[in-house]
């Protein structure tokens, strides 16, 4: 693999488990690449920027402000649906 123009190469040894070399190897063919690309892809990714809150959200964070809810409401709300859910689980199992 050659690096693009704006790349540079980097000659490495990663000392992995043989587990973790196995599943690196899945991902990479999972995401249609080989190895070396997708290990360069998961280091890029380590150098960039954390997205912020607002960006993983998306659509989800703009409601939320739309809906005028406090922090605090909110977290009651998700509580509750967390509690619920659970609730509905164990009665899942125990049926």
């Amino acid at each position: 693999m050659r690096p693009a123009p704006q790349e540079v190469e980097l000659p490495l040894t990663l000392h992995v488990s043989k587990q973790t070399s196995q599943k690196l190897a899945l991902r990479a063919a999972a995401s249609g690449t080989d190895l070396a690309g997708y290990v360069s892809t998961l280091v890029e990714q380590t150098g960039q920027k954390p997205l912020s809150l607002e960006e993983i959200s998306g659509p989800v964070y703009q409601r939320f402000l739309e809906s005028r809810l406090t922090d605090d409401q909110l977290g009651e709300i998700l509580e509750k649906e967390k509690h619920a859910a659970r609730a509905e689980r164990r009665a899942r199992h125990m049926s």
